[in-house]
């Protein structure tokens, strides 16, 4: 699989500096800390465990503020189909722990018709999730 079916140009992938649990936690709390409502938090590695499955640790958060999404969403309802946001935390098989968002604002300007301005509120979503792969600063 080349990297680029990995990472498709939409996603940032950021390699968090902290392990699973404490990456989520600080996403978490990011997210709840900038006035983020998370919606649902899917611990993907218990879903395949309750079919008998292995997954390695992986989380999907799904979150928003309907303070940006409604407008949005008012504009175009079909936005919906890409709102409410989401973040995904995983484990790879060295142990290392990555974040990944797909920046939607792009899809939803180009494909949705949307007015950039109205959109570029979601494009904060992705520096919280950077902060929270990142070294506190010293």
């Amino acid at each position: 699989m080349t990297l680029a079916a990995q990472f498709p140009a939409s996603v940032a992938t950021f390699r968090s500096e902290h392990g699973f649990s404490i990456t989520v936690a600080r996403l978490r709390g990011l997210l709840a800390d900038k006035g983020m409502t998370i919606f649902v938090d899917i611990d993907q590695a218990d879903a395949a465990a309750q079919v008998g499955m292995t997954l390695r640790p992986t989380r999907l958060i799904v979150f928003g503020n309907p303070r940006a999404g409604t407008p949005v969403m008012h504009v175009n309802a079909c936005a919906g189909l890409l709102l409410p946001l989401k973040a995904l935390v995983w484990e790879d098989d060295a142990r290392v722990t990555w974040l990944a968002i797909d920046d939607v604002t792009g899809a939803l300007v180009d494909g949705y018709g949307l007015e950039a301005s109205l959109v570029e509120p979601l494009a904060n979503a992705k520096v919280l999730v950077q902060m929270a792969a990142s070294r506190d600063p010293a």
